[in-house]
């Protein structure tokens, strides 16, 4: 990996708060650190490489990871619209309600 690109990724941890460095454009053992922790926190397979996910994450690909992409979005989905149970309605807005 050229050292130009490997310091855009170095920057990318530092602005995320995983690196504590500053950029040296080698792939060295606190970069690699930094990368798995990143991975980790986000829910993608922890490698401490610049997979082209993390890295799409980090704002340093082509394009902005899709959401459906993202497993940390995708977590975060979960949790803000749990399933209701069998049996049970989860969402009252598409009911008629009559008055009593």
């Amino acid at each position: 990996m050229q050292p130009e690109r490997v310091r855009e990724i170095q920057q990318g941890l530092i602005d995320a708060g995983y690196l504590h460095q500053e950029s040296t454009g080698k792939w060295d053992s606190a970069t690699r650190e930094a990368m798995l922790r990143y991975q980790t926190d986000h829910g993608f397979p922890a490698t401490g490489l610049p997979e082209a996910k993390t890295l799409m994450k980090l704002g340093l690909g082509p394009h902005p990871l899709p959401a459906d992409a993202d497993p940390s979005a995708q977590a975060r989905a979960r949790v803000e619209t749990p399933e209701a149970p069998d049996g049970e309605m989860g969402d009252d807005s598409d009911s008629e309600v009559s008055p009593p």
